[in-house]
Order: C-alpha cells, then structure tokens, then sequence
C-alpha cells in the first residue's frame, strides 16, 4: 500500500479473487455405512437360524468386520481400548494351547473368540443403538415367523426352529425387548413402531408357548420396566428432582416388600421359586455338573485342562456325565454355567476373569443409560441384566460367535454423545443511547 499526499487518493493493492468453495467430498465411512448395517444383519441371521449352510455367512461377516476395524481404525480403536476385557478369555484359549489336548483346537477357539469381540466392537463403534436394535428385531423376527410355522411342539412346549425351549424363549426375550425399544422410541420411524407393535405380540405369545418360567419372569420385569421407563421416568426429567423422588418411593416399597415377606410372613424363596418354575432341588441335575465342575477347577486351579479339554470322547469323566444324564452315545455337554465352563478349562484365572468381564459389561451399559437415559439404552440396559442372569445357568460367556455375549458386549462397549439441551433465549439488549452534549 503506498500513501499519497494529503487530500490525494490512497493506492491499495487489489485483493487476490474470490476462489469458489468446493464440497469436500464423501469419504469411504460415509459410502460403506449401508454395508455395516447389511453385514450385521447378515451376522445375526446367521448366528441366530441354527441352519447349517448359514455357517459360511457368519464367518464372512465377522472376517468383514475384523477387516474394518484395520481399515477404519482411527474409528474403532477407542472402543477397542474401552473393550479391552473381551480379549481376556481369547487370551486364555491361546495361552492355554501349551497344555491343552489339542493345541490347534485351542488356538483356533481363541481366535473364534476374538472375532465375536471385533463384531460388537466394531457395531458398536460405527452404528447407533437404533440401527443395532431394528437389526435384531428383523432377525428375530424371521425367527419367530419360522417357529409360527413350525412350533416342534416337545412335552407340550414350543421349541421352534431351536430345538429346545429355552434358546427359544431367550430368542423371544430379544424380539420382544427390541420391539419395546422401537415402539417406544419417538425418533423411530412410525411404521416401523407400528411393526414393532406386532411383534411385542407375538414375542410374547411364542414366550408363554414356551413354558419358559423364568424367560416369563424377565419378560413381566422387563416390560414393567421399560414402560415405566417411557411413560414415567423420562417425563419425570422436566421437573426438578422428580427423578430423586421417584427412585428413593420405588426403593421404600422394594424395602418394605421385603420386610413384610421375608420378615413376618417367614416366606421361603428358594422352595417357593423352584416350584414356581417346575425346577427340582437339583436344578434338573445342573447341581450335579456344578458339584463336578468345582471338583475339576480344584484339581487344576492354576492352569485348568485347556481350551476344549474336558469334553472330549477319551475322557472319563466326561463319558460319566453324559450317562448320567441317560445318554446312550458321549454327547458334547456343557456344565451349564458360563464362570465354571471357563473355570474347568482356565482354571481359576478363567473362572475369575468371566466374572470379572460380566461385571464390568453391566457396570459400562448401567453407566451408558445413567449418561444418557434414553429408552434405546434402556433396552440394553434390559438385555445386559438377562444376559448376566442367563449366564448362570447356560454357557454363553463361555462359548463363540454367541449371540447373546456380542449383545452384552454391544452394550457395554458404546458410547453416546450426550445430548445438549436447548439454550434459553436470551433477548437482545439495546445499546445505551449516549446523552446529547449541551451547549
């Protein structure tokens, strides 16, 4: 800039032209969100349809999903880091190769493990929590229109396309706790909430079908509680510790219950709910594989018999179950609990280390829906709390590729930005007019 003489005019450099603002254009997460969606449906169908042709389309999807997570890892390492404790049981198949019977075996068990963990990792790091739920709800849904029309009626109950009631009734559980979450979620599209309606329905009824006593129990807590849920305590946020009143009035009457039952009426729970659920003392013989689980653990506390090393035809004691339980051949059995099924194999470190992952998988989904208390974490809230319960008497901890344990792990593993309430309107305030100097 050069300045002129006084009252001349001022030569300014002109400015350099305007360049025209280019969109930058999509990249590659963008354009491959409809495959993760797709993938993961595919994933469920084929975890969830106990077929064996769909074998080859679960190990696709979760070769997909491992790649991904190399691909995108600016993306999914963050929650691979807060997911650390799903790798401890893969850790332990891997390990455990040094003395299992089988080395191949056990490593390739360790790796099955690991794949379940990318799969929840990496849809919890790329799809929202809506996504995963309409998810499982189109899976379970296809489920339950197969067993409407195929039913395998067993001792009066229903098995379904599962073969045995239970899987059928846990399945069930999932629809109906998906299909809760979607009818009561307003963001949700409505004809999906209508559909969603549908099949609360007809969960429900496949569920008592089932003759599942305590898939039933869940079912009433947590329709109970995801209701509530709606109508009371997310309405309840608009006025100011209304939220505090609700849960100190809800724990006066659970104390209060529990005085009057236990206290003056002398109830007994443990006979009164074995009858309730048609169970004997035995638990139907899971107190015997329990007995005999803690029995193997103690004589192996360090190292346990390896990935795979129990249930196998040259073994005795293995051989000893399955007759006791009137098998005529040796049949690959479980001990029907996820903490004592790693124990025998991990020994003690597997036992605790399952225990210690259960924890810390519904300690992260109560802290989710504590941050962000929406009736999507609601659900998984549900599910992580069936899962934990279910896993004291089944082997889903305990086994790969379980639907159940990438649920949990889902759950666990996501992590919402909250959402920012609106900022209050503030009207602008005038500029203060300087008085007029008097002369």
């Amino acid at each position: 800039m050069r300045l002129s003489a006084p009252g001349a005019p001022i030569d300014v450099a002109p400015l350099p032209p305007v360049m025209p603002y280019r969109r930058r254009p999509r990249g590659l997460l963008e354009h491959m969100s409809w495959i993760d969606v797709a993938m993961l449906f595919a994933w469920v169908m084929s975890t969830t349809m106990p077929f064996g042709w769909a074998a080859p389309l679960r190990y696709l999807a979760a070769a997909y999903f491992a790649g991904s997570m190399i691909i995108f890892a600016r993306q999914t390492m963050p929650a691979t880091l807060r997911a650390w404790p799903t790798f401890l049981i893969p850790i332990l198949c891997v390990v455990s190769a040094l003395w299992a019977p089988s080395a191949s075996e056990a490593i390739r068990k360790g790796v099955l493990f690991g794949l379940t963990a990318m799969v929840a990792i990496y849809a919890a790091s790329r799809l929202s929590g809506r996504q995963i739920l309409t998810v499982f709800l189109i899976g379970e849904t296809i489920a339950a229109a197969l067993t409407l029309v195929q039913p395998n009626i067993v001792n009066g109950a229903w098995t379904g396309i599962f073969g045995q009631k239970n899987f059928l009734a846990v399945h069930m559980f999932i629809l109906f706790t998906c299909s809760m979450a979607i009818a009561l979620d307003r963001p949700s599209n409505r004809l999906l909430r209508l559909g969603a309606i549908g099949m609360v329905v007809v969960s429900m009824f496949v569920i008592i079908m089932a003759k599942s006593a305590t898939t039933t129990m869940l079912l009433i807590g947590a329709g109970a509680a995801l209701v509530g849920h709606a109508l009371f305590w997310g309405p309840a946020s608009r006025i100011r510790h209304m939220r505090t009143l609700i849960g100190l009035a809800v724990g006066v009457l659970a104390i209060a219950v529990v005085l009057v039952v236990f206290g003056l009426m002398q109830f007994d729970a443990e006979s009164s709910l074995l009858e309730a659920l048609g169970k004997d003392s035995t638990l139907t013989g899971r107190t015997y594989l329990w007995a005999t689980a803690e029995r193997v653990m103690a004589k192996h506390p360090l190292t346990g018999v390896g990935a795979d090393g129990f249930w196998r035809a040259n073994l005795g004691a293995a051989n000893s179950i399955t007759e006791y339980f009137f098998y005529e051949r040796f049949t690959k059995f479980s001990f029907h609990n996820s903490y004592l099924e790693n124990g025998v194999a991990f020994g003690y470190p597997g036992f605790w280390a399952t225990f210690f992952l259960a924890c810390w998988a519904l300690w992260r989904t109560a802290m989710n829906w504590l941050r962000n208390q929406t009736i999507i974490n609601a659900a998984f809230l549900v599910m992580a709390i069936m899962i934990i319960v279910r896993s004291n008497a089944e082997i889903d901890l305990a086994l790969e590729f379980a639907g159940t344990a990438v649920l949990l792990f889902i759950g666990a593993v996501r992590k919402e930005k909250l959402a920012k309430p609106p900022a209050a309107y503030v009207p602008p305030v005038p500029p203060i007019m300087s008085q007029r100097a008097t002369p």
